[in-house]
């Protein structure tokens, strides 16, 4: 189990780095150095590019991840989120590899530059 977890905080690093670089709002515990207070489960949001069109461009890219409001009305009032839109959300796991968050920080960006 330690090592799923040391690993797990790894590629936490690695994707707060990669959130941080596309300047995505990041809700909970943001700081890569800080990754070992957190699980790999991140809510995000990026910009004014609605969160559903981020699940989209990331399934164009062969990624599953999800948007909404996470069936937690309080907690999105509390962040100030619309229950229409909400956050995106995503999770990494043991499997995961340190490309695979290089490949979706690339589609983000493409996501981005299509936006502006």
């Amino acid at each position: 189990m330690a090592a799923i977890r040391s690993w797990e905080q790894i590629l936490s690093r690695a994707f707060l780095d990669e959130l941080a670089s596309v300047d995505a709002t990041v809700y909970g515990v943001y700081d890569p150095v800080d990754a070992g207070q957190r699980v790999p489960t991140f809510c995000f949001n990026l910009g004014d590019v609605h969160p559903a069109e981020v699940v989209e461009g990331a399934s164009n890219a062969d990624f599953g991840i999800r948007d909404g409001h996470m069936y937690a009305p309080r907690l999105m009032a509390r962040l100030g989120l619309s229950m229409d839109s909400g956050a995106v959300r995503l999770s990494l796991v043991h499997y995961n590899t340190i490309e695979e968050i290089h490949r979706f920080e690339k589609a983000l960006k493409e996501l981005i530059a299509r936006h502006a």
